[in-house]
């Protein structure tokens, strides 16, 4: 007998041969005619497979009976599986191995047995065991008696119990949350999926649901075709709901979910989506569909069949190119927020190509808008086919500045209304300096070109008249300096920043005009965030004129836990009123309105962010937006409001609203959540949402109360109750009774 015996083969050696190697290490001719024998005889029962490793604390050989015996803190591993045991045996007769105490067996997929006592053949990978318990490698537990494992891929329990939730003992837990028993438990590696026959669901010990065939992935699937948790509901409008998705691995490069949603007043709605990977890229599409039962005459609902296709995707051409596309269609303005499908009221539709080389890029794109709200109309809402931007920037600097070149075309067009054909190129120059004393200087210039072509556009002078049709060229240049000298102070608390910024800017008052139509400058907001834009206008249709002067003061604070916080204000001036903008816009008169921002987040766990606009003569607040967004160990919270005062130019009315959401936890595993919005400036309520929740590592459970009061043709307040319960780790699952039905 050797004590302490370590040894390690390799190629053809099995466990049998490697203990016996190890026991006659110093009788070479003995162990060599030992592992010739096992390891090619006709009575070997391992196949040739790779190294083996053993350890324990006492080896003994018994020449008659060819048994070896290894006892106290036995550690066998043959290639990727392990054996731990108190007392293992193998017989070099029969090729079986016999581990009892304390047993634990760990696979190469993270998997972990634990048993009493275990017999095991053909390399540990078949074997019998009379009681067994498993850990999972998403630590889901699976346990059952009379085991047999066969091939290393199927073991089968008898009498299983399968369940991911843990037992808190502490608390006088004896069973897990929820748990499957069943007669039979079969684990195929293979196929990676676990399968229960007669198996019970049980909640707190309790049986609560019976199923005669039952199986789901084990731990190691990714992806796998079968069911998804189901969604209830109970709505005002659509009366009971059922949502049962289904997912399918059509391929490992291809996958369907199909959601049909099953509705007691409106019949089905169908649901879809596709998903694919390319060679070249990915792409998706989002199909839904009905036949509705109910058909309100005189709105968009008066139709047989209602239902929609969005989708994108995005492709690789080579190194430099790429294209895509987005696809947000639908059959008529209110089908999408009348089935709970999307809120959205604006949809956009486009394919594109796209160039890049380092800073230098090209774009071409094509657009289809949709506005679903009932002042749209789709006669006057354009279409852009194609559009097209390219950007160079000279790598050497030219007077000391970078040089950039850009160049624009767009063809616009509609079934009723005006007509856009542009071409528009321009140049840029800027330099920016430093001095010793930290002052930083910034000249800049730019001279633009443009070439339009338009029809059909309205006459503001006389309603119901257009202008002829007309070409337009305009040259529109810009010189412009900028001064800043940011100071900065630290001491043991905080770092101190302030910037005093002066930006003057010189642009001819010419170009804008009514006879071209404004068709990408229309979303024109005067704020902190484009106070020092050179041109605050968004598109090329319209741009900013006139002597003007930016002036303004930033301010930062940083601590050294992390903390910051900072602020602007400024104002513009301008030797002249600019006709060419909207009075509501604030920029129009020769002093601008009072613009500002404050952001604070002593924390990541806190931030405020405050952005204002209040007329520079009344002090009266023009625009006011608020957002307060906290978190702690229990509740996190967001608080936001917003004031928008009347544009005429754009035909808005003035707009207030306040949003507040939240989530508390009340413990470690209940929280209570909700969240409300409401139109101050109307005093009514748009939407609320409250509800409660349970999570733990193995169960996920909500139930959430909704109420709408949006009214828009076919589309009525409605209030609607959603469950949705999950049970962690089942993932995919396949249901069927008898016979199976996939």
């Amino acid at each position: 007998m050797e004590t302490g015996g370590r040894c390690r083969g390799n190629g053809a050696l099995m466990v049998g041969a490697a203990l016996v190697f190890c026991l006659h290490g110093a009788g070479p001719a003995v162990g060599q005619a030992n592992v010739q024998t096992l390891a090619g005889g006709p009575e070997q029962s391992f196949q040739q497979s790779g190294d083996v490793l053993m350890q324990a604390d006492e080896l003994a050989y018994d020449r008659n009976a060819r048994l070896v015996t290894a006892t106290g803190h036995v550690e066998i591993a043959f290639g990727s599986r392990v054996l731990l045991a108190d007392r293992v045996t193998y017989d070099e007769s029969t090729g079986v191995v016999t581990a009892d105490g304390n047993v634990v067996l760990l696979d190469p997929q993270g998997e972990v047995a634990f048993a009493d006592r275990l017999v095991l053949r053909n390399e540990m990978k078949d074997g019998v065991i009379q009681t067994l318990r498993i850990l999972l490698s998403d630590n889901s537990k699976l346990a059952g008696h009379d085991v047999v494992r066969t091939g290393g891929n199927m073991t089968t329990l008898h009498r299983g119990v399968y369940s991911p939730c843990d037992i808190c003992e502490e608390k006088g837990q004896t069973t897990p949350l929820w748990q499957i028993k069943a007669f039979r438990v079969i684990h195929n590696k293979e196929e990676q999926r676990i399968i229960y026959e007669d198996a019970y669901l049980e909640f707190f010990g309790i049986p609560v649901a019976y199923i005669p065939f039952f199986s789901h992935p084990d731990p190691t699937v990714k992806r796998q075709s079968g069911f998804l948790p189901p969604k209830l509901a109970s709505s005002t409008d659509l009366g009971q709901e059922v949502e049962i998705p289904y997912y399918w691995t059509i391929a490992p490069d291809k996958d369907v979910t199909l959601m049909p949603r099953f509705t007691t007043k409106e019949g089905i709605i169908y649901k879809g989506e596709y998903r694919q990977h390319v060679e070249s890229g990915k792409f998706k599409m989002f199909g839904t569909g009905t036949w509705p039962r109910t058909q309100t005459a005189g709105t968009p609902g008066d139709a047989d069949f209602r239902g929609s296709l969005f989708g994108d995707g995005d492709f690789v051409i080579d190194d430099n190119w790429r294209w895509g596309f987005r696809s947000e269609l639908t059959t008529d303005d209110t089908y999408l927020r009348k089935y709970d499908l999307s809120s959205a009221t604006d949809l956009i539709s486009n394919v594109n190509a796209r160039y890049a080389n380092g800073r230098n890029s090209f774009t071409a794109d094509a657009y289809y808008f949709r506005g679903l709200l009932a002042a749209d109309q789709n006669a006057t809402t354009p279409w852009v086919a194609p559009i097209l931007q390219y950007n160079y920037f000279y790598p050497e600097q030219i007077a000391g500045g970078r040089v950039g070149f850009a160049a624009n075309a767009m063809v616009l067009d509609r079934e009723q209304g005006a007509s856009s054909r542009r071409l528009s190129a321009q140049v840029d120059w800027d330099r920016r300096e430093t001095t010793a004393a930290g002052i930083v200087y910034r000249l800049f210039a730019n001279l633009r070109g443009d070439f339009y072509s338009v029809s059909d556009v309205p006459n503001p002078a006389l309603p119901g008249t257009t202008f002829d049709s007309t070409t337009i060229a305009r040259g529109l240049p810009t010189i412009g300096a900028e001064w800043s000298f940011p100071m900065a102070r630290s001491d043991d608390r905080f770092r101190q920043v302030v910037e005093p910024i002066v930006q003057l800017i010189y642009s001819p008052d010419v170009g804008n005009t009514v006879k071209i139509p404004d068709e990408d400058s229309l979303s024109f907001e005067f704020d902190d965030t484009n106070l020092f834009s050179e041109n605050r206008f968004v598109g090329l249709d319209r741009w900013e004129t006139g002597a003007r002067a930016n002036v303004g003061v930033r301010y930062a604070v940083f601590t050294p836990s992390g903390g910051q916080a900072s602020a602007l204000l400024g104002q513009s001036f301008r030797t002249n009123d600019n006709t060419s903008l909207a009075p509501s816009s604030g920029l129009s008169d020769q002093s601008s309105d009072y613009v500002g921002g404050l952001s604070v987040a002593p924390s990541n766990d806190l931030l405020l962010t405050y952005r204002f606009r209040i007329d520079d003569e009344r002090y009266k607040i023009r625009r006011n937006e608020v957002n307060l967004m906290g978190r702690t160990d229990r509740v996190s919270a967001q608080f936001g409001y917003a004031y928008f005062a009347a544009d005429p130019s754009v035909a808005l009315a003035s707009r207030e609203e306040v949003f507040l959401g939240g989530v508390l936890k009340l413990d470690e595993y209940w929280r209570l959540f909700g969240r409300t919005r409401h139109d101050i400036a109307n005093d009514r309520a748009i939407a609320n949402r409250i509800g409660f929740g349970y999570e733990d590592e193995c169960f996920d459970f909500s139930v959430a109360f909704n109420q709408s009061f949006i009214r828009d043709r076919d589309i009525e307040p409605e209030s609607s109750v959603i469950l949705q319960i999950t049970f962690k780790t089942l993932g995919t699952a396949r249901v069927a009774g008898r016979p199976q039905v996939d």
